[in-house]
């Protein structure tokens, strides 16, 4: 069974309303013929490399201009799903827009080639591991 692990630094009181929203989103991928079912499963304290937990806190510091995510902690998001018509990796990508929201791009080719001033900073920022 193909599974989606997303380990995200969230705002304590925001991670149990990032699952629903995972929730919500694999049932969307449902209605659209992309995958028969899946299941979300939340874990509130994973066991993490220290070293991830450093690096999405430096990552959060970084895109929002030095400050801290207060409050928070890493959550693990595991997404089994069933039935999958594609790509896993491209579903991991779809359901990462919950926590980078994607970036507003100029259709003209030139002003896109500077692509790193389009970039939007995450929300949560977040690691992810695809396994089939």
């Amino acid at each position: 069974m193909p599974t989606i692990v997303f380990d995200c630094l969230v705002p304590d009181t925001e991670a149990t309303g990032l699952s629903e929203r995972f929730s919500r989103a694999t049932d969307e991928l449902v209605e659209a013929g992309d995958i028969e079912a899946a299941s979300v499963v939340f874990d509130a304290s994973p066991r993490v490399d220290p070293h991830l937990e450093s690096e999405l806190r430096r990552i959060y510091r970084v895109e929002h201009a030095d400050l801290e995510m207060a409050d928070a902690s890493v959550c693990r998001y595991r997404i089994q799903l069933n039935g999958v018509r594609g790509s896993v990796n491209q579903l991991a990508m779809t359901l990462s827009r919950l926590l980078t929201p994607p970036a507003v791009l100029p259709r003209d080719r030139v002003l896109l080639e500077q692509e790193a001033l389009y970039e939007r900073p995450a929300t949560y920022p977040w690691s992810v591991q695809v396994s089939r």
